[in-house]
């Protein structure tokens, strides 16, 4: 039998570009995660999708540094939100 693997969402951002950077950083990490577009919401000027990031329970801190790296070099946006 296949166990389940339990995500948590991680990290809301707005930025599709930021979603493949992500993807590929946490896949160079060995991280299982997935990328949910969530229903629209008002954010600056004009309407963008929230977007999250969900990672394995068990390397969510893995994950949040890889983040926290990425945000400060300047390869995603600041614009975001951790959620765990």
């Amino acid at each position: 039998m296949a166990s389940k693997i339990n995500l948590i969402d991680l990290y809301a951002f707005y930025n599709a570009f930021d979603a493949d950077v992500l993807e590929t950083l946490m896949a160079g990490s060995h991280i299982s995660c997935r990328i949910k577009n969530c229903s629209a919401t008002s954010h600056g000027n004009g309407e963008h999708a929230e977007m999250r990031i969900a990672v394995e329970h068990g390397m969510v801190e893995d994950a949040k540094r890889i983040i926290s790296d990425a945000i400060r070099c300047g390869v995603i946006s600041a614009v975001g939100k951790f959620k765990a």
